[in-house]
């Protein structure tokens, strides 16, 4: 089990797509362990067998959609007169309008790229520093997977077999947590490199009404889904199709940004991620199977209870070895395989895994902020244009917010619940 880890760990390392990555060293388990070949293949063949999964292509066409509709823009826009008035105005909107567009896209590295080509780089024509406005662009990114619909919640509620529209719920608060937290970091900041900027006008109320005019149709999106899981009239696999529909007839015919004839290249795009995601968790069956027939959940269990059988102090430990992990891995592949493992492990404690999976999900994606994989940094640097040196000079104050934001987190249970408790009881 251990050479199993170790060499899908060294082939992601090495830079092979994961799905091989994972694929391969399972393939040559089952074969050294005696498996039947059959197995393999029955396992491999019903990863993608579930009714929930076709939420997913529906999420990640409305995140295309979105990108190319001017639904993203019009959000930006909301976000401009809601707070750029105040102290470090563009920089407070690109946190507002990160978690604005979080609420359609709920991927990380669309919602930099979206934030970098738009708020940051108005930043820089302000006179902010490149390294500051690439930083609001790449730490804006993480609201992405906590704030509904998030991909990263639908594959963890798969794997560990928990509600979705619970974990969309449980995101919401601890998004919100966050939001606040990066906007007081983005004023330490400021003070801290005595970053002056004029403030703008405080927006009339004719603005503010002329901006949520224009973006009426985007902003209703987040209260679609309110109501709909709320009402219990869709489903989380029901609501991406609806979310889908609804940002193709937006796009084209509300605000008629999106030709027809760019259908086909968004289509195309979107399938081939789709494909991509779905050939990831096709091929990490066969590593849940692996992880359970060597009962590893159990040995990891027993091994952290022989260092405390307290669940905070297991809790944090967990948290150290996940932000390591980050180091060197991407966020998905480190979900499918420590979510078999983990999951175990806080139902034995007694953590809700609910709670548990917002906690993973937001500590996995500060992985694409670290150094070396760093997603998030490479995507908001490329696009400002601006070295690693100097994003890093205004980045680490901010990371500290989100490193308070997952203690918070972590052990206030409160935040995540609230909401999904209330809800759905």
């Amino acid at each position: 089990m251990t050479l199993l880890l170790i060499g899908i760990m060294v082939l992601i390392g090495l830079g092979m797509p994961i799905a091989f990555a994972v694929l391969i060293p399972c393939a040559l388990y089952f074969v050294a362990a005696g498996l039947p070949e059959a197995l393999f293949a029955q396992r491999i063949a019903s990863g993608t067998a579930s009714f929930p999964m076709l939420a997913i292509p529906f999420f990640v066409l409305a995140g295309e959609i979105m990108q190319r509709g001017g639904i993203a823009r019009r959000l930006i826009d909301v976000a401009r007169v809601s707070v750029g008035h105040m102290r470090g105005g563009l920089a407070q909107v690109g946190v507002l309008g990160g978690a604005l567009i979080s609420a359609v896209s709920g991927s990380a590295t669309a919602d930099t790229a979206i934030l970098s080509k738009t708020v940051s780089r108005e930043m820089v024509r302000e006179g902010y520093p490149r390294g500051f406005a690439a930083s609001v662009a790449a730490v804006a990114g993480v609201l992405g997977p906590m704030i509904p619909p998030s991909i990263m919640m639908i594959l963890y509620g798969l794997m560990a077999e928990v509600s979705i529209g619970r974990l969309f719920m449980a995101g919401v608060v601890p998004g919100i947590v966050i939001g606040i937290a990066l906007m007081i970091a983005n004023l330490l900041v400021m003070r801290q490199h005595a970053i002056e900027i004029p403030l703008r006008p405080k927006a009339t109320m004719a603005d503010l009404v002329q901006a949520v005019r224009r973006g009426f149709w985007a902003l209703m999106f987040p209260v679609f889904v309110w109501v709909g899981l709320r009402g219990g009239l869709f489903t989380p696999t029901e609501l991406g199709a609806f979310v889908a529909l609804y940002c193709l007839v937006v796009s084209v015919f509300v605000y008629k940004e999106l030709k027809l004839e760019e259908l086909p290249a968004i289509f195309q795009e979107s399938a081939l991620l789709t494909a991509i995601i779905m050939f990831i968790l096709a091929s990490s069956t066969g590593l849940n199977y692996a992880i359970a027939w060597e009962r590893l959940p159990q040995t990891i269990a027993n091994w952290f209870l022989a260092t405390s059988d307290n669940k905070f102090v297991i809790l944090m430990i967990i948290n150290v070895l996940l932000l390591l992990l980050g180091l060197a891995l991407e966020g998905p592949p480190l979900l499918i395989i420590l979510t078999p493992i983990l999951v175990p492990l806080m139902t034995g404690l007694g953590v809700d895994l609910v709670h548990f999976g917002v906690v993973l999900v937001f500590n996995l994606t500060l992985g694409a902020l670290t150094p070396p994989v760093a997603t998030l940094i490479f995507v908001a640097s490329t696009i400002v244009g601006c070295s690693s040196s100097e994003f890093m000079r205004y980045f680490w104050v901010i990371f500290g917010m989100l490193l308070l934001s997952l203690l918070i987190i972590t052990y206030i249970p409160a935040i995540s619940l609230f909401l999904p408790n209330l809800i759905y009881g």
